[in-house]
């Protein structure tokens, strides 16, 4: 797992010094925007949650008690941050087409559209097992849910995108890809 953030600048923002806790949201910054973004699916809201995060980090970055909690901490903050957003937000209308405006586009913005049609739940646990390399153990303690509870998400997340991306072929984009008629 890489770190957010050196240990250096962690201990002296504990400590209330105003430019190590500047410092620290700047070091931040990316990965925070980047896991609500794969969580959130649009840019617009994964700023609004990586800037709820960043907000939390600095009002209680004083009360973390151990360096090596940090990691943990912070993705615990970004998920919920974006949890809050998404409730936040009316629920967007179902794709058309899910293929609409891929002509030509990279296997990363077909991954994001997947991912996209997966439950929030779903994703969340993808998101951080995948793009963060957390384990499920890890990730249960982050969403405060038992650990068999990730494994069985991720499990679901998997047959969900093999069925989504079924067919995938990178000179036609996404096809016959189709939305998910259950969520868990």
């Amino acid at each position: 797992m890489s770190a957010f953030a050196l240990p250096e600048q962690i201990r002296a923002a504990r400590q209330g010094n105003r430019e190590a806790i500047d410092a620290l949201v700047e070091a931040v910054w990316p990965r925070c925007y980047r896991v609500a973004f794969c969580v959130l699916g649009e840019g617009a809201l994964a700023e609004d949650a990586a800037q709820e995060a960043c907000i939390a980090l600095c009002r209680g970055i004083g009360s973390l008690r151990e360096l090596d909690a940090f990691n943990g901490w912070l993705y615990r903050i970004v998920v919920r941050a974006a949890a809050r957003v998404r409730r936040r937000r009316s629920p967007p209308p179902p794709p058309d087409d899910v293929n609409a405006g891929l002509d030509g586009a990279t296997i990363e913005i077909d991954v994001q559209q997947a991912l996209a049609l997966l439950s929030p739940h779903l994703r969340e646990v993808t998101v951080l097992h995948y793009f963060e390399d957390l384990p499920s153990r890890e990730i249960a303690a982050i969403l405060g849910v038992p650990d068999g509870t990730v494994r069985f998400r991720l499990l679901m997340a998997r047959r969900q995108l093999r069925r989504i991306l079924d067919g995938y072929d990178e000179t036609h984009a996404l096809h016959n890809a189709e939305v998910p008629d259950y969520a868990i």
